[in-house]
């Protein structure tokens, strides 16, 4: 499934979470603005939209920007989408760019989820464990488990606890540098 983001129309911000002056569609707007004006941030279930590889920006009822979606970031109570537009060649932005919106349900949500016949291809993709098997997330059923028992085998002397520590550790050093880093702004 691909993800559709709706806009709306044109208007500026200032305080906007992914430093955009502008959000909402404007004719003649190119790809790349359309893609930066509808990646985010929206109301929309983080784990179902990190699961998409493609995203379709509308507006006023027509694609004009697909994108691949590499990551969401939350911000706030709201997601925005990590990737970029795809360029002139991609199977999925030539066959959509430009088309009607492909949700039609009648609801007004500017977030769908839709099928791409072109998408198809480009879903399934290597198991991060390593076990050479294809799937369209990032591991099988369980092999995020096997992935990370591997790694605690491998670089912990097979202790669950010394992996916790480390984990711990490295956290707490995190958010010691981020504050310190909090306290240095002016």
């Amino acid at each position: 499934m691909a993800i559709r983001l709706k806009l709306g129309n044109y208007e500026t911000v200032q305080g906007d979470p992914l430093g955009r002056s502008f959000i909402g569609y404007f004719p003649r707007m190119t790809e790349t603005e359309a893609w930066e004006a509808g990646r985010g941030v929206w109301r929309m279930n983080a784990e179902k939209a990190s699961r998409q590889r493609f995203a379709v920006i509308v507006g006023e009822g027509h694609i004009r920007a697909v994108g691949e979606v590499t990551g969401v970031t939350a911000q706030g109570d709201r997601i925005a989408l990590e990737g970029t537009a795809l360029p002139s060649g991609h199977p999925v932005r030539d066959a959509w760019l430009g088309k009607p919106d492909p949700v039609v349900n009648g609801s007004q949500n500017p977030v769908g989820y839709c099928e791409l016949p072109e998408e198809k291809e480009f879903l399934y993709r290597p198991c991060a464990c390593g076990c050479d098997e294809n799937t369209d997330r990032d591991f099988l059923p369980g092999h995020d488990v096997r992935a990370i028992q591997a790694r605690v085998r491998e670089h912990f002397d097979s202790s669950p606890l010394k992996f916790i520590q480390w984990v711990d550790d490295a956290l707490t050093g995190a958010a010691a540098i981020s504050s310190h880093t909090a306290d240095q702004q002016p």
